[in-house]
């Protein structure tokens, strides 16, 4: 994998808690796998997504999974909200997570207002693989904005 396809919202994304630079990475997984299977923002149901782990740790990372499913845990109590024509509404970003296949395998079931949350702007950047994994703080998020507009 050369790049990521994100929408501009998940470049510096915030929460409730604190994003560690491994549950951004996640992040950006999971909204360049959505992207990739051209999911609509408007959609009703919950949707599984096999990603293999690897990705989903990030490249140069531990083999053993073990700071991917703290990450996991994390993104499953990451609670997100907003109101859609006056009508307040409330999600998980992460509803379940399996990892399978030895730990090749991560299955993720990702609630329809995530996908709406993560696939709702307009505007998406390319991030090359090595700036999304190397880069930290300041400096990813600066990339990340100089990517969107190349």
């Amino acid at each position: 994998m050369d790049s990521l396809t994100v929408p501009s919202s998940l470049l510096t994304p915030v929460g409730e808690t604190t994003l560690t630079p491994a549950m951004v990475t996640a992040l950006w997984v999971i909204g360049d796998e959505l992207d990739r299977r051209r999911i609509p923002a408007k959609t009703t149901d919950a949707l599984w997504l096999e990603i293999p782990s690897s990705l989903l740790r990030g490249q140069h990372r531990r083999n053993d999974n073990v700071w991917l499913r703290e990450c996991l845990k994390r993104l499953t109590g990451l609670k997100i909200e907003g109101e859609y024509r006056g009508d307040p509404w409330g999600a998980v970003v992460i509803a379940e997570w399996h990892i399978e296949q030895g730990g090749a395998v991560t299955r993720v079931l990702i609630p329809p207002a995530a996908i709406s949350a993560i696939r709702a702007p307009e505007t998406f950047a390319k991030i090359e693989a090595f700036a999304a994994y190397k880069l930290q703080g300041a400096a990813r998020r600066l990339y990340a904005v100089l990517a969107d507009k190349k």
